[in-house]
């Protein structure tokens, strides 16, 4: 692995930060690579929870132009971004993307493909696909429209429109705006409370909402439902959650 992205991990959650600060995090092959690597990797399965963002004021610029040749054989780019976003997609864990300054092109990409985003109040999100001659990856375009309303992505994708945080708040491109500087903090008290105990029903319930599908698979995900309910894991959690409340009824007031 490079030294273009940083791995830590606290209380359970870890973060992964994209760490190219003199290139305001610009995503070159090797670090998407990496990044496909970490998410699908023992690291985060064995965690509650992962933060994706980026250090030094930014999350990611978008794709680093020394990558790129101007030619068709960029689409191997695309592919290295294709694979990171699966990756994200199929990560057992939330992955919430911390945003901040800019998030570009590739960057946005990777943050639209997580489970949720906090923005600080310093972001701003544009995909300048079509000012730079490109039509962009068409899976991605059809994915985003599967998830965004229709303005927004003609907005994002055909205008190239440029959305600061509260623009993007409004347009469904962001969750939550928090004030600058905060939004890792932010992730991470909103990832603490889940119980790691809890990590294959919360694999279960994110893959569930990642099937296209869903609706015409009620069975297997029945067959989920009943595995789940049958599990060690969830009679353990039934009998802890039983303590505590036993525990609450016997205290009493004054």
């Amino acid at each position: 692995m490079t030294s273009e992205l940083r791995v830590e991990e606290f209380d359970g959650v870890v973060t992964v930060s994209i760490d190219r600060p003199n290139r305001r995090n610009a995503l070159s092959r090797s670090a998407l690579r990496d990044l496909a690597e970490v998410l699908g990797g023992d690291v985060t399965r064995g965690a509650s929870g992962v933060i994706l963002t980026g250090t030094a004021g930014h999350f990611s610029a978008g794709a680093d132009f020394a990558d790129l040749t101007g030619t068709v054989e960029d689409v191997g780019f695309d592919d290295d971004v294709a694979a990171a976003v699966t990756a994200i997609q199929h990560c057992p864990r939330p992955v919430v993307a911390a945003l901040h300054g800019a998030c570009l092109g590739a960057g946005a990409d990777l943050a639209l493909a997580c489970n949720v985003r906090i923005a600080d109040s310093t972001t701003y999100l544009q995909v300048p696909a079509t000012r730079l001659g490109i039509l962009y990856n068409p899976s991605a375009v059809l994915r985003m429209r599967r998830s965004l309303p229709a303005d927004t992505v003609a907005r994002l994708f055909l205008l190239g429109e440029r959305f600061d945080a509260d623009s993007a708040q409004s347009a469904g491109l962001v969750s939550v705006v928090v004030a600058a500087g905060t939004a890792v903090e932010q992730a991470q008290a909103m990832l603490a409370p889940l119980s790691i105990g809890g990590r294959d029903a919360t694999a279960a319930t994110k893959a569930l909402l990642a099937d296209p599908d869903a609706g015409h698979r009620a069975e297997h995900w029945e067959a989920v439902r009943r595995e789940l309910l049958g599990s060690d894991a969830r009679r353990r959690a039934v009998e802890q959650a039983h303590a505590r409340h036993t525990t609450h009824e016997g205290q009493g007031t004054e």
